[in-house]
């Protein structure tokens, strides 16, 4: 089987003389243990965000908000059930606080870094708030706190706001108050304000709330599933292409004119050309191997109904951002036309000394299959 590898005329000379089924059979187990340590790479380099708590939790009702006027409503929302609001009549302030949470670690990086919420604000005038716009985070009491200004981040009345802020000592946004802990964070308040001119009827709602912690994928409950998945489709898309490749290649023979022989044998001698993909995948393992680590928001990666669009824009643009200026991604291309290469070159070798072809007259049988197995493959999406 490695024989096909280094030296492929002297491999198939002994191949067609005596086809065996072993040979594919090993490859295929090859393709699949090379597969295992490959996806295990990827996976460490996926970090992946989590949020807490699950299932929105927070904003299903309003037993840890105040004041007390906090009411759910069921039919704006675009998380769960629900989402919180608070409605003030002819005033100048509106306000949400949460407490009883327990407490978050924001200390360091290997723990809660960040702050996701959907933020609604009303104002009957679409007036924006004219006075502040804040987020608390309390640390054990009220007045211990960090404050951090949303006027840039929710200039439009009447419409949800998707924001995300970094949570960390090592984010200047953030204004401590009464010298606050990040290692304790307790509460948080949203708070909008206009000018005594400005008072008028004024609502706030907060949905899909919730603190978010990165962890790398290999140590996720999701990553034995995925990882049984990966090596199931693996060996789906060995025994299609292995198929599709043998049924194309007796075709196109068949179409020369020429005798295509039993189609068994030519499946089994086929088998071997696909020993390279035993090495494309160990290169393709190497080259991840060298690339960055990549952090994938539970947006991304998780994404609310009606969002999946943007949710793949915003993976794109992770990986592009990620891995597009790297040596290793920009190598993915042409290394695969030189695999592409390659297996027709085994292809040319296996038919020709099989059916007894002219080099070139393999060769155009090889080129006019693969080019068409790999538009099949594409359209199959294998």
């Amino acid at each position: 089987m490695f024989e096909v590898i280094y030296s492929p005329i002297k491999a198939f000379k002994k191949i067609v003389k005596k086809p065996s089924i072993k040979g594919p059979v090993l490859i295929f187990l090859l393709v699949l243990l090379v597969s295992a340590g490959a996806q295990y790479i990827s996976a460490s380099k996926a970090v992946f965000e989590i949020g807490t708590p699950e299932g929105d939790e927070w904003t299903e009702s309003t037993s840890l908000w105040t004041p007390e006027e906090i009411s759910i409503d069921e039919v704006d929302k675009l998380v769960g059930n629900y989402s919180v609001m608070s409605s003030v009549t002819n005033d100048t302030r509106v306000w949400m606080r949460i407490s009883g949470i327990g407490s978050f670690n924001s200390s360091t990086d290997e723990d809660y870094t960040s702050l996701s919420f959907r933020i609604k604000w009303i104002h009957q005038d679409e007036s924006i708030p004219s006075s502040n716009a804040t987020l608390r985070l309390f640390s054990g009491n009220e007045n211990r706190y960090f404050t951090m200004n949303l006027m840039n981040l929710i200039n439009v009345s009447d419409t949800w706001a998707n924001l995300t802020v970094n949570l960390g000592s090592s984010d200047q946004s953030w204004d401590p108050v009464n010298s606050p802990d990040w290692g304790n964070i307790t509460g948080l308040q949203f708070e909008f304000a206009w000018l005594a001119s400005d008072a008028a009827n004024l609502t706030m709602k907060i949905d899909d709330l919730y603190f978010g912690s990165n962890v790398i994928f290999l140590g996720t409950p999701r990553f034995t599933e995925w990882f049984v998945e990966s090596l199931t489709t693996s060996a789906f898309r060995f025994f299609l292409g292995w198929s599709l490749y043998s049924v194309l290649l007796f075709v196109t023979i068949k179409l020369t004119g020429s005798e295509a022989g039993t189609w068994s044998v030519l499946f089994i001698v086929i088998g071997y050309t696909f020993s390279i993909s035993v090495v494309q995948i160990l290169v393709d393992a190497i080259l991840v191997s060298t690339l960055p680590s990549l952090v994938f928001p539970l947006k991304a990666w998780n994404p609310i109904a009606g969002e999946e669009e943007l949710a793949g824009r915003l993976l794109d643009d992770i990986y592009q951002t990620g891995w597009g200026p790297t040596l290793a991604y920009n190598l993915t291309l042409p290394l695969a036309f030189g695999f592409y290469a390659w297996a027709i070159v085994l292809s040319t070798i296996a038919i020709s000394f099989l059916r007894e072809f002219t080099w070139k007259k393999a060769a155009g049988i090889s080129i006019t299959a693969y080019i068409i197995y790999i538009f099949v493959r594409g359209f199959l999406g294998i």
